[in-house]
């Protein structure tokens, strides 16, 4: 894998408590939609690459799906590749889904049509939504606009 597709980023504007709650570990990976779909949805089984990201502090850019219904910031949200995803028919796969829940009742704002960074710890986990199943769960930190070309 080539450092861009998954690049080491020295985590900056998340303040002390925000780093804390990452643990000591002050670097974050990078992680694109394609090694998130590194994981075989019916066997569960992910690549070597992907298991090493199972509990360690990534950003991942994407859409939000809020799971509440407040129109300005949500504690609990899902991360999709592409706009509104979960709220047509059919739902991308699970392996294209992160179910987000924010640390400590942390609210993140809510971005409707834009694309976020999201920042937490990932986990290899499945989880069960209104909108859709998802193989991962990430304990948000933090999210921000994003201003990059979005991979696929």
């Amino acid at each position: 894998m080539t450092s861009r597709k998954l690049q080491v980023t020295l985590l900056l504007g998340l303040g002390l408590a925000a780093l804390a709650s990452l643990g000591a570990q002050t670097r974050v990976a990078t992680v694109d939609w394609r090694k998130l779909r590194e994981l075989d949805v019916r066997s569960g089984r992910a690549s070597a690459s992907l298991g090493a990201l199972n509990g360690r502090p990534v950003r991942i850019a994407g859409f939000m799906v809020p799971l509440e219904d407040e129109a300005e910031s949500v504690t609990e949200f899902l991360l999709v590749p592409y706009p509104q995803a979960c709220i047509h028919v059919p739902a991308p796969p699970p392996n294209q889904i992160v179910h987000v829940k924010m640390q400590g009742g942390r609210r993140a704002r809510v971005y409707w049509f834009e694309p976020v960074w999201t920042y937490g710890n990932l986990r290899i986990q499945k989880t069960n939504s209104i909108y859709a199943e998802s193989s991962y769960l990430l304990e948000g930190v933090r999210t921000e606009m994003y201003d990059e070309p979005l991979e696929y």
